[in-house]
C-alpha cells in the first residue's frame, strides 16, 4: 500500500503547518535602506499613544496660555484698550502659541523614549528590523505633530477673545516646522540620556525652562541689558520664536534670512548626532 505523499493525508509523511509568527527560512524580506513599514509601524504606535493623551497636549496648554494673557492684560491696567497695550498683547500671543508647540515638542518624544527603557519596551524595537533612521523619524514627526497640534489649539482659543490674523501663514508653518523640528530632536537627545525620571525633571527644569523663557519670549531683546541680550541672541529658541512672531505680525527683532539659517544648521546638528546615538543603541541595549 502507498504511503501519502508529504503535504497529502494525514499520513506520517505529511507535512505539519507551521503555527502564526513561526520563522520561515524560505520567506526572506528585503527591506533595503529604510524599513517604511517599520516606520509606519512605529509612527503609528506613536500617535495611538498620541491620542490618549490629548488633554495633556492640547487642553492643558490652552488653558496655561489663557492664565498667561489674562495676567497680562490686566498687568497693563490703564494700558488696556489703547494701541500700546493692543500692541504689547499683540506682541505677547504668537509668543504663548509657539511656547505651547515647542514645550510639547521636546517632552512628547523624551517621556516615551524613557518610559520604553524603564519598562523594558525598547528591546521590542530593538529585535525589530527598524534602523536609526526609522525610529529618529517616527519620534520626530509624531513629536512634531503634538507640538503643532498644541500650538494650534492655543492659537484657536486666543481667537475666541482676541483677533491675531497673520501676516505671512507660509512664513509662520515655516518656522513652526524648524522650530518643532529642533525641539523634537531635542526631546530624543534628552530620552536617550535620561536613566531615570529624575533626569528627565532635571532637564526639563534646569536646561529647557530658562532656554524658552530666555529667548524674548515676552519681551523684545532691544530693551534688555548688553549682556542678556547677547544671551538671548545665541539662544536658537529666539529665532524659532522670533520667526514665529515676524509671520504674524509682519516684523521680528532678526533678519528672516538669520533665523532661517541658524534653526537649520541646528535641525542638522542635532538629527546628525542623534541619529549616531540611535545607531550605536546609546543607553538602550542596558
Amino acid at each position: 500500500m502507498d504511503m501519502p505523499a508529504n503535504g497529502a493525508g494525514g499520513g506520517l509523511g505529511a507535512e505539519m503547518p507551521l503555527p502564526a509568527g513561526a520563522y520561515r527560512p524560505e520567506r526572506r524580506r528585503h527591506h533595503g535602506r529604510f524599513n517604511t513599514l517599520g516606520f509606519l509601524t512605529l509612527l503609528g504606535r506613536e500617535v495611538k499613544r498620541l491620542r490618549k493623551l490629548a488633554m495633556l497636549f492640547l487642553v492643558a496648554p490652552g488653558l496655561s496660555a489663557a492664565l498667561y494673557f489674562t495676567v497680562f492684560a490686566f498687568g497693563l491696567g490703564d494700558k488696556r484698550g489703547t494701541p500700546e497695550g493692543d500692541a504689547i498683547l499683540a506682541f505677547l500671543v504668537p509668543g504663548l502659541v509657539t511656547l505651547s508647540l515647542l514645550t510639547q515638542a521636546v517632552q512628547i518624544p523624551s517621556f516615551s523614549i524613557l518610559y520604553a527603557k524603564m519598562e523594558g519596551a525598547i528591546l521590542d524595537q530593538l529585535m525589530a528590523p527598524i534602523g536609526a533612521a526609522e525610529m529618529l523619524a517616527a519620534y520626530v514627526l509624531s513629536a512634531m505633530a503634538a507640538g503643532i497640534a498644541s500650538g494650534a489649539a492655543v492659537w484657536v482659543g486666543f481667537l475666541v477673545f482676541w483677533q491675531a490674523p497673520m501676516a505671512d501663514p507660509a512664513l509662520v508653518l515655516l518656522f513652526v516646522v524648524l522650530g518643532a523640528t529642533m525641539m523634537a530632536t531635542f526631546g530624543v537627545l534628552t530620552g536617550l540620556i535620561s536613566v531615570k525620571w529624575d533626569h528627565l525633571s532635571a532637564a526639563m527644569t534646569f536646561v529647557f525652562t530658562p532656554l524658552i523663557f530666555l529667548s524674548g519670549l515676552f519681551a523684545p531683546v532691544e530693551g534688555m541689558p548688553p549682556v542678556l541680550r547677547a544671551i538671548v541672541q545665541a539662544n536658537p529658541i529666539f529665532y524659532a520664536i522670533d520667526g514665529v512672531r515676524m509671520g504674524f505680525l509682519g516684523q521680528g527683532q532678526a533678519h528672516p534670512a538669520l533665523a532661517i539659517l541658524v534653526l537649520t544648521v541646528v535641525d542638522v546638528a542635532l538629527l546628525a548626532v542623534a541619529g549616531t546615538l540611535l545607531h550605536r543603541g546609546y543607553r538602550l541595549r542596558n
